[in-house]
C-alpha cells in the first residue's frame, strides 16, 4: 500500500470515529435514566489535507481571542494586576512585588491563588464536586500570565475529583495547540489540569508536585 492509499484510509478511520463519537454523544441517556456518571467525549478538531493527502493542518486558525472568548476574558500575557482586577473578588493592592514564588521553576515566575468557587468565569462551568481546599493558580513571569492550574483536592464530602479535572480538561481541550497546551495528569491524590501557553518555551513541561511550596 502506497503513501496516499495509506493516508486515505487514515483520514476514513478518522471520519470513522468522529462519527461514532458524534453518534454515540446524541444517543448518550442522562445520569439520573441509566444510572451511570455521564462520560464527556472528545471530539478531536477538523484538519485540511494536502492535495497528494501526505500530510495535514488543523482546519481552523485559532487565536488568543478564541482563548479569552473561551475564559470570559483573560488571556495569556495579562499582567497580574489586570488578572487580578478580572476576577469577582479582587485582592487589594495586589502587585508584581507582592506575588510569592514559585519554587518548582528556576526561573522569576511568581502564582496567585484563588479559590475554586471565587474564579469566575475560569471555573469553567463546573457542576462537579471539588474538595473545600481545591483552588486554581495563576502563573506569572514578568512578561505576564503564562499558565492556568486547576489542583482539585478530595476531602470527606468531595472523595474523587477526577469527574471535575475531567470536566474542567474537557472546556479546554478544543483550543488549539498552537494558542494554549492542555494537560491533566495525577499529583499524589490531587488532579492537575494545567492551560499553559504555547509560546513560554521551557517552561511547559514544568509540572507541579503536591509539596513544592
Amino acid at each position: 500500500m502506497g503513501p496516499r492509499q495509506t493516508a486515505m484510509l487514515l483520514m476514513l478511520v478518522a471520519n470513522l470515529l468522529v462519527t461514532g463519537q458524534v453518534a454515540a454523544q446524541s444517543a448518550a441517556v442522562p445520569p439520573a435514566a441509566s444510572g451511570a456518571p455521564a462520560k464527556r467525549i472528545f471530539v478531536p478538531p477538523p484538519v485540511q489535507w494536502d492535495h497528494a493527502m501526505l500530510s495535514f493542518r488543523p482546519a481552523l486558525e485559532q487565536t488568543a481571542t478564541d482563548f479569552s472568548n473561551l475564559t470570559g476574558g483573560f488571556t495569556f500575557g495579562m499582567s497580574a494586576p489586570a488578572v487580578n482586577a478580572r476576577l469577582p473578588e479582587p485582592f487589594p493592592g495586589l502587585s508584581w512585588a507582592g506575588l510569592p514564588m514559585a519554587n518548582e521553576y528556576p526561573s522569576d515566575v511568581r502564582y496567585l491563588g484563588v479559590p475554586i468557587a471565587s474564579a469566575g468565569p475560569l471555573r469553567m462551568g463546573l457542576t462537579s464536586c471539588v474538595g473545600a481546599g481545591s483552588y486554581l493558580v495563576l502563573l506569572f513571569t514578568p512578561n505576564g500570565l503564562f499558565r492556568l492550574s486547576y489542583r482539585l483536592f478530595p476531602d470527606k464530602i468531595c472523595t474523587d475529583t477526577d469527574a471535575a479535572a475531567q470536566e474542567i480538561f474537557a472546556r479546554y481541550v478544543s483550543i488549539g495547540q498552537t494558542v494554549a497546551l492542555s494537560v491533566r495528569y495525577r499529583a499524589g491524590k490531587t488532579q492537575v489540569v494545567d492551560i499553559t501557553d504555547s509560546t513560554a518555551g521551557y517552561l511547559i513541561p514544568t509540572r507541579w508536585r503536591q509539596g513544592t511550596n
